[in-house]
């Protein structure tokens, strides 16, 4: 089989790929600070931890049939679910209608995946993509909410929303006007979020409630840089 063309390299705040996992390699030497991003993953890599996750993806598929039997975790917009097994993952699964918040892992790894980057789980739900693909970004939010102007680091974003870190006492349901900057976009954006996730490391879940038209295309055009091939 072919490598597949799923990596995509960050350098001086510009996205290029896809690329294979032998194109990457051939890359990095000649590219200055370089991160790494390949569809499933939920966050660009440095190249000694995208090694590893190759190790850790290699690793996993010496051992499916184990995994497919065992126990799986899953967890949206970062809350962790009770343990379940295989067939009953399955059937959470399809009672969801998006899967741009879900990760999901066996008991025998550690590390999350996307339902998508998972082929088996991909086959047995009958899905093909999502509505909202979820994907890597580096800007800074500068939001203005009840209690004044505060900084998030955006880190993920789809045409539904964003993922940020850094986000100090957000409560869901809060809503505040927002702009977000990033060296990937030719836009700056300003929309209207809504805190739909926090987590206890910093990390927020946010909707977008009103989004421009203008905006929109900007950010689905990114969006359309990881999801097409």
């Amino acid at each position: 089989m072919a490598d597949p063309k799923i990596w995509f390299i960050l350098s001086e705040g510009q996205v290029t790929g896809p690329y294979s996992h032998e194109e990457v390699e051939s890359r990095l030497p000649n590219t200055k600070e370089p991160q790494i991003w390949g569809r499933g993953q939920s966050e660009w890599m440095t190249p000694s931890r995208w090694h590893q996750a190759l190790q850790d993806t290699t690793n996993v598929t010496t051992r499916p049939a184990a995994e497919n039997q065992g126990i799986w975790h899953v967890r949206v917009e970062g809350q962790q679910k009770a343990p379940l097994k295989y067939n009953e993952l399955i059937s959470y699964l399809k009672t969801l209608t998006d899967y741009s918040a879900v990760d999901i892992r066996p008991d025998s790894n550690p590390a999350w995946k996307e339902v998508y980057s998972v082929p088996r789980v991909v086959d047995d739900l009958g899905i093909s993509r999502r509505s909202h693909p979820r994907v890597p970004m580096v800007g800074t939010l500068v939001c203005q909410g009840p209690k004044g102007e505060f900084k998030c680091r955006v880190i993920s974003i789809s045409e539904g929303g964003l993922g940020v870190n850094d986000a100090q006492n957000l409560q869901i349901g809060e809503r505040f006007e927002a702009t977000l900057t990033s060296p990937n976009l030719f836009v700056t954006i300003n929309a209207t979020c809504e805190v739909v996730y926090v987590g206890n490391d910093g990390y927020a879940g946010l909707r977008f409630v009103e989004l421009g038209e203008e905006f929109k295309s900007s950010i689905i055009e990114y969006v359309n840089k990881f999801t097409t091939t």
